[in-house]
């Protein structure tokens, strides 16, 4: 591609990157804006006069609406708790990713590569590859839980609540989130490895993101940014394995949640108390992962830099052949302890900040328990009097 949106110019990569960001944040502020002024909720406009039950067209709007809104929760909700939970996390994220590659494979543990990193570019070492990682999150989380709240919604009323639409609705929403941010793993990858000194090299990325971007392009073409979404693919299928157990075990928490609510005389309740919530996602994480990992190492492998302009790991099936030929079993293990303190936490806190912060947002501005519950009433009055006519 030439010309003046040429991605062989790095400024065009993030224009590109940054429009993307624009575009979504825009939409959202108008759907919020459209929100904040249609807060007020009109009681529902339902009658029954003897055996004639007539309910108001303009009724079914409302079920609609609330499901925007609750799309647009997800996206707010899911960017803020992708941000939360991967800057608190950050540190063990590079310790972790030198871990992975090759330059340290089977030569080093968790604490010499902590320290080399504390030793040569202090604390802020920790932190590095933080910006792209923020700059990516908020578009993959946002996208990422918006896409499976859409399609689980989509997908509920012929599947049902059932394990087929949660494993459905995950796919749909990896593919969605890291084919939008791929690129911004890849330099986050990049800068991360050049942390401590496990690969203290003077390369071209010294100096920040936007070096990194320019030698990509000159090394290996716009192509380079999207090296490992092969096995980002792949890794949907963790994806797939930590919603469903999820799913379940948020299902069964509840269930025990409102059996003690009633022994208390209370009414039930959707919201479980965070703890649980803490505990279900953290266990689905652990299972997923340990399960999944070696597409993990494969694809820190497969978005190093290019050695003398030759790419060592080419694809997701190669890159683990390989990886087990030259390291053994074991390589494809490689700082799998590091990556589990990491994803496991992170993700216990960022399942616990979305679920936290969308009921926020529902009591907010008018999604709650109670209308949702309406809604579906309004949705099932509205079946029995179609019923009704046909007979």
């Amino acid at each position: 591609m030439t010309g003046p949106l040429s991605l062989s110019k790095p400024h065009n990569v993030l224009f590109l990157v940054l429009l993307l960001m624009l575009v979504l944040s825009f939409d959202a502020h108008l759907q919020l804006r459209n929100i904040l002024s249609t807060k007020e909720v009109r009681q529902p406009n339902v009658s029954n006069t003897g055996k004639t039950l007539v309910v108001a067209d303009d009724d079914a709007d409302r079920g609609a609406a609330n499901e925007r809104k609750k799309s647009l929760y997800s996206f707010i909700a899911g960017g803020l708790a992708g941000s939360i939970s991967s800057t608190i996390t950050c540190p063990v994220e590079v310790v972790k990713t030198q871990l992975q590659s090759s330059a340290v494979a089977g030569g080093s543990n968790f604490f010499q590569i902590a320290s080399n990193i504390l030793k040569h570019e202090g604390p802020a070492g920790f932190f590095r590859g933080l910006p792209p990682t923020l700059v990516g999150i908020i578009p993959s989380r946002a996208s990422y839980f918006w896409a499976y709240g859409a399609a689980k919604r989509g997908l509920a009323p012929r599947l049902g609540d059932s394990t087929p639409t949660h494993f459905l609705a995950a796919i749909a929403a990896g593919v969605t989130g890291n084919t939008i941010t791929n690129p911004i793993w890849v330099l986050k990858t990049r800068m991360q490895l050049l942390a401590g000194e496990a690969s203290k090299q003077t390369g071209a990325y010294q100096s920040g993101y936007r070096t990194a971007i320019q030698a990509v392009l000159k090394e290996e073409g716009w192509r380079g940014f999207y090296k490992g979404l092969s096995a980002s693919y792949w890794g949907c299928s963790e994806g797939c394995i930590q919603f469903v157990a999820y799913e379940r075990l948020k299902g069964a928490l509840r269930t025990a949640h409102n059996r003690e609510r009633e022994a208390a005389g209370l009414p039930p309740t959707e919201t479980l108390p965070p703890l649980q919530y803490v505990l279900g996602a953290g266990a689905a994480k652990l299972v997923a992962s340990a399960l999944t990992y070696p597409h993990e190492v494969a694809r820190t492998r497969m978005r190093e830099a290019a050695v003398d302009g030759v790419t060592k790991y080419k694809g997701m099936w190669q890159s683990l052949g390989l990886i087990a030929k030259e390291e053994g079993r074991a390589g494809l293990y490689a700082g799998m302890g590091t990556h589990l303190a990491r994803v496991v936490p992170n993700t216990a806190i960022m399942f616990l900040s979305f679920e936290l912060i969308s009921k926020a947002l529902d009591r907010k501005f008018g999604v709650g328990e109670e209308e949702e519950e309406e809604v579906l009433l309004l949705s099932e009055q509205k079946a029995k009097l179609v019923n009704q006519k046909q007979k």
